[in-house]
């Protein structure tokens, strides 16, 4: 289909026009990995920060196409630009475990606490790329950054269940308690991780959770949680704990 874009091109179609989600043909071509058609619109003049909707370089990212990036870099991409999600191109990149990528991006200049959405490091605690998280802690990631719903990249790995992540994340200074939204004990809780925050000397607070088991209260208890609220916390919401919870939650 190359030779017909070619085609469509030289008969007056307009190379940066944009279909009903915002997107240029070259942001559908490298969304669908079609390296060949991409290319010729490139030659044909399509614009590497044209479309309202999700950029080339975001598409791209998503897919892994390094050598495209690179090219797209070249031709005065817009590295930082955001998604309608307010997410960079780095962050796609991480977001869907595609490390070749971000490392590319990372040489162009991706700026590593760039986004108004999610953040790259939320990203790579999310996929547990704990080389990943290293790097971006090593060149200046603010480490306890919150995302939109006010969880840390800390908070993130622990829902997600990384734990390789979290750690890397806790010896980088994270703090166990910083965030606004959820903490990072809540998730340690519910993912049964709460060992791997039990040496914090800070006074950590654990909302009640429906889901947690009674081996999970007992070692945030051990761990030296503070369990002010929990229970009523739990009454408002209409849940409850298990006798043996409760018991664990007032003693």
């Amino acid at each position: 289909m190359v030779e017909m874009l070619r085609e469509l091109v030289d008969k007056g179609a307009e190379v940066d026009a944009e279909d009903g989600k915002g997107r240029t043909a070259l942001t559908v071509a490298l969304a669908f990995g079609q390296e060949a058609a991409a290319r010729a619109l490139l030659e044909a003049g399509a614009g590497v920060n044209a479309g309202t909707g999700r950029r080339p370089l975001h598409a791209a990212a998503e897919k892994g196409m390094v050598e495209m990036l690179i090219e797209l870099a070249g031709k005065g991409v817009e590295v930082d630009a955001e998604d309608r999600e307010g997410r960079t191109a780095l962050t796609v990149a991480l977001a869907f475990g595609q490390e070749g990528a971000a490392r590319a991006l990372l040489e162009a200049g991706a700026g590593v606490n760039a986004g108004t959405g999610q953040r790259p490091l939320h990203a790579a605690a999310m996929k547990g790329m704990e080389e990943m998280v290293r790097e971006l802690v090593e060149k200046s990631t603010e480490v306890d950054a919150e995302d939109g719903e006010g969880r840390t990249a800390l908070t993130v790995a622990l829902a997600f269940g990384q734990e390789a992540a979290a750690r890397a994340l806790l010896e980088a200074g994270a703090g166990v308690n910083a965030g606004t939204g959820r903490r990072p004990l809540h998730m340690a809780a519910e993912r049964g991780l709460v060992e791997m925050l039990s040496d914090s000397e800070q006074k950590v607070e654990l909302v009640g959770s429906a889901r947690a088991s009674v081996e999970t209260v007992r070692l945030v208890k051990e761990a030296g949680a503070d369990f002010g609220g929990a229970v009523q916390w739990a009454e408002a919401s209409g849940l409850c704990f298990s006798a043996e919870i409760l018991q664990l939650v007032q003693e």
